[in-house]
């Protein structure tokens, strides 16, 4: 079988990183990468198309707060100075990701805005106001306190790291000012997550980090863009960034943002972790196999990494999409416990059988009848405890399935993740989930786009 993931540098220290013992060590990794080794292809397709769902829905929704300001634009008056706030009120109420829609001079000075209290000042980067004059230009993501004093957008999420987004003004021939748009940087961050339609709940983790920053050659390669989704308790099934994760070499901590505070390094050597470094490295990895590498909290995952530009952004990105070595391979085949039920009974069957022949001098007229009452017996415990609830599981998944199928199914339900078993079954519904979610999103945005064309 042919991987991709057979092509990663690791060397051979990273090969044999895992200590031997302990819930993430040698012996149980080996053991539960084994037992599932033959889907270690689908898992490659898996992350793979995580990656490429993600990178696509980034995309899309950049180019989707693009025609917002250009729809804008479109309205707006050609002299700066007939401008009133109306129109950009309008926008921003149907532009849900944006917490402000503004007009600066060429000057960078703030002549018009939704927050009324921005009116007047002149508190932008210069260099990014130079850039948004001349072209549409994507800033950040930076620290912008105003961000944090606006309030959130569309994000549960709120913290000061912002986006924004220049469109220059043209009067005739002549640039006069730009359209510009603050976007909190949680709203990215919540694009890539998609909380609803994580496959990996427990130790799924989608995020971004600098390759190569040309806007602001101060930004080091590797460090985070986006919010972990281990930031804080919301999530997280353990210790979090901003209580602190305990390792052997300290606490990897945040203060206020995963944004510019981590560097995705692993905490043992100091170093860009293996996923990072060979996604910079070669602009895409894969690896999903044992014994993974080590992350920035140093426990054993596997993932995708992918590198990738967004319209008016000179700087080039890099994401991973990773799971938890032992989250992933935990999963044990609906195969191997229906056999280990089957094989119980027929080892309780076998044992009653042959304790009546050895051990009493029944006739065999009795122990035959013994031996189907056993038989009875050991049918109605298999499908009490094994065949019936893997088939109310399945009549579950279909249940829901039907109503969207039928449509009259509400796309807000999901399944529950913590009643999914680490099988097959455990499969399909994440990936039912994933669907809805995803499915969810879609109609939302042609919702979206029916009332601008109205």
């Amino acid at each position: 079988m042919s991987l991709k993931s057979q092509s990663m540098n690791l060397s051979v220290a990273e090969r044999r990183w895992l200590p031997w013992f302990g819930q993430t060590g040698k012996f149980a990794m080996r053991w539960s990468c084994y037992l599932n080794r033959d889907t270690y292809a689908e898992v490659e397709h898996t992350f793979e198309g995580i990656a490429a769902t993600r990178v696509k829905l980034l995309q899309q929704w950049t180019h989707s707060q693009w025609n917002q300001l250009k729809l804008l634009a479109e309205q707006l008056p050609g002299s700066l100075g007939d401008m009133d706030s109306s129109l950009l009120e309008q926008r921003l109420n149907s532009a849900k990701h944006f917490s402000e829609i503004f007009i600066i001079e060429k000057s960078g000075r703030v002549i018009q805005s939704t927050y009324s209290a921005h009116i007047g000042q002149h508190d932008l980067n210069n260099n990014a106001v130079e850039q948004g004059l001349k072209q549409p230009f994507l800033h950040g993501p930076y620290t912008d306190l105003l961000t944090l004093e606006i309030g959130p957008s569309s994000s549960k999420f709120h913290d000061e790291v912002t986006l924004m987004f220049y469109l220059p003004l043209v009067n005739g021939d002549q640039v006069v000012g730009a359209l510009c748009g603050r976007v909190p940087n949680d709203v990215v961050s919540d694009l890539i997550q998609r909380e609803a339609g994580h496959v990996y709940p427990e130790s799924g983790d989608n995020y971004i980090f600098m390759v190569e920053s040309r806007f602001d050659p101060m930004i080091q390669q590797g460090v985070a863009l986006s919010r972990s989704r281990f930031e804080d308790n919301t999530f997280s099934h353990g210790e979090n960034l901003k209580s602190g994760i305990n390792t052997h070499w300290g606490v990897v901590k945040v203060n206020r943002h995963t944004e510019f505070e981590i560097r995705f390094t692993d905490p043992a050597t100091g170093q860009l972790h293996p996923g990072v470094r060979e996604t910079i490295r070669n602009g895409e990895n894969l690896f999903v196999t044992y014994p993974g590498y080590s992350d920035y909290r140093h426990i054993p995952v596997i993932g995708k990494g992918v590198t990738f530009q967004l319209t008016g952004s000179p700087d080039r990105w890099g994401m991973m999409c990773e799971g938890d070595l032992e989250e992933v391979y935990r999963r044990r085949s609906v195969n191997v416990s229906l056999l280990k039920s089957f094989v119980s009974g027929m080892i309780a069957l076998v044992g009653v059988n042959s304790a009546l022949h050895y051990f009493t001098t029944l006739p065999q007229f009795a122990i035959d009848t013994v031996s189907v009452c056993m038989m009875i017996i050991i049918a109605l415990l298999i499908r009490k405890f094994s065949t019936k609830r893997l088939a109310d599981r399945m009549n579950e998944m279909t249940r829901v399935i039907q109503e969207i199928a039928e449509g009259e199914g509400n796309l807000r339900q999901r399944l529950n993740n913590e009643k999914m078993m680490a099988d097959e079954t455990g499969d399909m519904g994440r990936w039912i989930n994933s669907f809805i979610d995803n499915l969810d999103g879609i109609v939302g945005q042609v919702i979206f786009s029916s009332h601008d064309v109205r």
